[in-house]
């Protein structure tokens, strides 16, 4: 909830104030810049502590860092706490995710991190409904979203927590990841990408196409309500059918969306764009984590799902930049065109991934 919050006032306070497209890109590839510092840390702090104090220190930092963007509205202020807020952020995550992995067989792994992002889709939803509480300040929201962030804390009841069984783990270089699991690397990075544009760089599309806040907050909360209703029979279907004939669904679904969003003017085909773009994207991480770990062995998860965090937030630096100067340059209808360009390119990749066997699980 406190991230969904946090996400949407800045990049809709980054709008209204009339920041340079760079600038503001920056402000939003920021997080996931520093996300990528987030994911290499977090598995280094897991061997040396566990996977409950990793947690606390992650998430205590994220709510420092969510606080301090209540104290001034300073661009370079903003790049610099954004920055540490994706490295604190992402550290959680990635925590979670090996905590996650250690613990679920390949048989149920699409519908354990299905739920897993249904839980975070709900916390986005929620989020995007405390944009009409704007008339209380930027200022009272930031900090707002910071009490939120240490709920998670006091939530944990120390004494039920216990970090999993961790064996010697063997690190995983990123790149090996990427020939070992193209398709479900690919997929986690076009996954950060369609993220990112749509929870980062949606709301100053419908800001500079003159919706109320009321609109904004409405167009996200059901984007993400779309994803959360996919997540559980994408998950289903990623279990018990050829994961990547899902993923060909998915995408193709997806880009067709953006394309007829392009072509078609009037708030219905934005709502209609937003809704079903985002219930055939919010699933592909699951998926595509899943589709990773079936060429994984046990001791490789933890190093690996620090690394998924990585291409996610690789594809999700480059999304607000790409639609902030795209927009800038040829107005709205540029944002449905670059949203729908890489899901039709990963689609094609697929559909010649199918023409060869599927490698089987380690």
């Amino acid at each position: 909830m406190g991230n969904g919050l946090t996400s949407s006032l800045v990049s809709v306070s980054g709008e209204a104030a009339g920041l340079s497209p760079g600038l503001k890109g920056l402000i939003l590839s920021a997080f996931y810049l520093g996300s990528v510092a987030g994911a290499l840390t977090a598995p280094r702090l897991i061997g040396r502590a566990s996977h409950v104090v990793s947690f606390l220190t992650f998430t205590s930092i994220l709510a420092i860092s969510t606080a301090g963007l209540a104290l001034s509205d300073d661009p370079v202020l903003w790049i610099t706490l954004r920055l540490i807020a994706g490295a604190s952020l992402t550290g959680m995550f990635a925590t979670v995710e090996s905590w996650l992995n250690l613990g679920t067989s390949d048989t149920w792994r699409a519908r354990v991190f299905s739920i897993y992002i249904f839980m975070q889709l709900g916390g986005l939803a929620a989020g995007q409904l405390a944009l009409n509480a704007r008339s209380f300040g930027n200022e009272t929201l930031f900090l707002c979203a910071a009490a939120l962030t240490l709920l998670a804390m006091a939530l944990m009841r120390f004494e039920r927590a216990r970090s999993p069984k961790l064996d010697v783990t063997h690190h995983v270089a990123v790149w090996t990841l990427a020939r070992r699991a193209p398709i479900g690397v690919l997929c986690v990075a076009l996954a950060g990408f369609s993220w990112a544009g749509l929870m980062a760089s949606g709301p100053a599309l419908v800001e500079m196409m003159g919706f109320d806040d009321f609109y904004k907050s409405m167009i996200l909360a059901l984007t993400v309500t779309s994803g959360m209703l996919a997540q559980i029979p994408v998950g289903w279907m990623a279990d018990h059918f050829d994961r990547r004939k899902v993923l060909a669904a998915m995408t193709a679904v997806a880009g067709a969306s953006a394309i007829v969003a392009a072509l078609v003017t009037g708030i219905e085909s934005v709502f209609l764009f937003f809704i079903v773009f985002g219930g055939a994207t919010f699933p592909l991480y699951a998926v595509g984590v899943a589709c990773t770990n079936d060429d994984l062995v046990q001791s490789e998860r933890t190093s690996a799902s620090a690394a998924m965090i990585i291409f996610f937030e690789l594809g999700a630096i480059i999304a607000p930049l790409m639609l902030a100067f795209a927009t800038a340059f040829a107005g709205p209808k540029a944002y449905f065109i670059v949203q729908a360009f890489p899901q039709l390119l990963f689609m094609l990749a697929v559909v010649v991934a199918l023409r060869r066997p599927q490698v089987p699980s380690l």
